[in-house]
């Protein structure tokens, strides 16, 4: 279980510094014609995943180093008919995905590896999400889709007991 002291740390030593899209992929189905089709039938899969993070230092022309903590996170919409939602292997009709990289300048190039996992697990998605709601609209938009409007993100509640 995560321990808030840890992610307090992590919070207090990462600044925001960068949030951009490191890949991309969104394609309709040859046999399936958007602009033409009934998507009453029609239900979303969604795809979320922290798939890892790396530490790297740059350095300035004068020998400066900065530390950066640098998150990777997919992210991902299929549109399936909707008898073929338990099938894992269905065939989508559409599928917009995204790989997002989410960096931080680390304050502190000490922090260690436990506090920086809590917080790529717990906080990077909520700082990625609004650029993934945007270019899911406006891919759908493109695409001649139904508009995807993905909620929010809310931040959890923290439990006052938890230590």
């Amino acid at each position: 279980m995560a321990n808030h002291a840890d992610f307090q740390k992590a919070k207090d030593t990462l600044k925001s510094h960068d949030i951009y899209i490191k890949n991309t992929n969104c394609f309709t189905n040859p046999d399936f014609d958007p602009k033409r089709s009934d998507f009453d039938g029609v239900v979303y899969q969604f795809m979320h995943v922290v798939k890892g993070s790396e530490v790297f230092g740059v350095q300035d022309d004068e020998g400066n180093e900065e530390h950066f903590f640098k998150v990777y996170v997919d992210v991902g919409c299929r549109f399936i008919k909707e008898e073929d939602k338990g099938n894992k292997e269905s065939e989508a009709l559409a599928q917009i995905e995204a790989s997002f990289c989410s960096e931080y300048q680390m304050l502190d190039k000490n922090i260690d590896e436990y506090s920086l996992k809590i917080f790529a697990l717990q906080n990077v998605s909520y700082h990625i999400w609004p650029f993934w709601r945007e270019h899911l609209m406006n891919m759908c938009t493109r695409l001649n889709l139904p508009k995807v409007a993905l909620p929010t993100m809310q931040v959890k509640p923290q439990n006052s007991n938890e230590e």
